[in-house]
C-alpha cells in the first residue's frame, strides 16, 4: 500500500516546514519565527514538542495548544533556538496518551546521554492498550518522517551530526538524504529539483514546472507516492 507524505513550505517564513503523515503532523521552525507559528493551525492542537539547544533540548506536551506552551518557554527556558513539535491532525491525544509520548521520548533521549533541561521522568498514568497503540504508532510515524524526509534523528547523541543532517536549521546548505544519496543546495528549490530529476524521466520534467517559483518561495503541498520502491511527485 503507497504511503502519502505531504510537504508544506509556509510561504511567510522559508524556517517553517509542515510534514503531514496521516494522521500525524511535525512541524520543524526556529525559535525566531514563533510569530509565524502561531498563525498555523497546527500550533493550536495538543501534542508534543521539543527545544533544541547548542548543548541541550527539552522535552515537553500540551495538552491544548502547543503555541501556548511554547509562547511561555520563550521568556522562561532562553537558551533554546529550534523547535519540533507533532501531534494528530484531527487534535485527538489525551492526557494518558501525551504522558506516554513524552516519558519515552524522555527515555529514548537519556538512554542516548544526551542532556536534558527536564526535571522528571514524565508522569505516569494508566494508559489503555488501544489507546498505548495508537500513540506508539504516531510516534513510529513522526520518527519516520523526521529520519526519512528531514534528515533529523533527535536521537543522535553527536550534536554536529544532528546539525549536519538538518536541512531545516542548518541556514548555509539544504542537504537531503534520498534512497542513500545526499542531495545539496543553496535552497530547497534546489534540492528538490535536484531529487526530482532522479525520479523522472528529462521529458516529464515540464510537468514539475508549475511547481517552482523562480522569484520567491510560495506555498506549495506536494504528494509523494512511495509504490514498490518507486517514488512520483504531483500537485495536490
Amino acid at each position: 500500500m503507497p504511503n502519502h507524505i505531504f510537504i508544506n513550505r509556509e510561504s511567510g517564513n522559508d524556517n517553517i516546514s509542515i510534514f503531514y503523515d496521516e494522521p500525524s503532523f511535525v512541524v520543524i521552525a526556529n525559535k525566531d519565527d514563533l510569530a509565524s507559528i502561531q498563525l498555523i493551525d497546527e500550533s493550536k492542537k495538543p501534542g508534543i514538542y521539543i527545544l533544541l539547544g547548542d548543548d541541550k533540548r527539552y522535552i515537553g506536551q500540551a495538552s491544548n495548544a502547543i503555541f501556548n506552551r511554547l509562547q511561555q518557554h520563550y521568556i522562561n527556558k532562553p537558551w533554546w533556538n529550534k523547535l519540533i513539535f507533532f501531534g494528530r491532525e484531527d487534535g485527538h491525544l489525551s492526557k494518558a496518551q501525551l504522558d506516554l509520548l513524552e516519558r519515552k521520548m524522555i527515555e529514548k533521549m537519556k538512554r542516548a546521554e544526551i542532556e536534558l533541561d527536564n526535571n522528571t521522568q514524565g508522569n505516569q498514568s494508566y494508559i489503555d492498550k488501544l489507546s498505548q497503540f495508537s500513540a506508539l504508532s504516531l510516534l513510529s510515524k513522526v520518527e519516520r518522517v523526521l529520519i526519512d524526509i528531514a534528515n533529523i534523528d533527535l536521537f543522535a547523541s553527536d550534536d554536529t551530526k544532528f546539525d549536519r543532517l538538518d536541512p531545516i536549521l542548518n541556514n548555509d546548505t539544504i542537504s537531503i538524504l534520498f534512497g542513500g544519496q545526499h542531495y545539496t543546495g543553496s535552497s530547497y528549490r534546489d534540492v528538490f529539483i535536484k531529487l526530482v530529476s532522479t525520479l523522472v524521466l528529462p521529458s516529464d520534467i515540464s510537468k514539475l514546472m508549475d511547481l517552482i517559483n523562480s522569484t520567491e518561495p510560495n506555498t506549495v503541498q506536494i504528494l509523494a507516492h512511495l509504490t514498490n520502491n518507486k517514488v512520483t511527485f504531483e500537485r495536490w
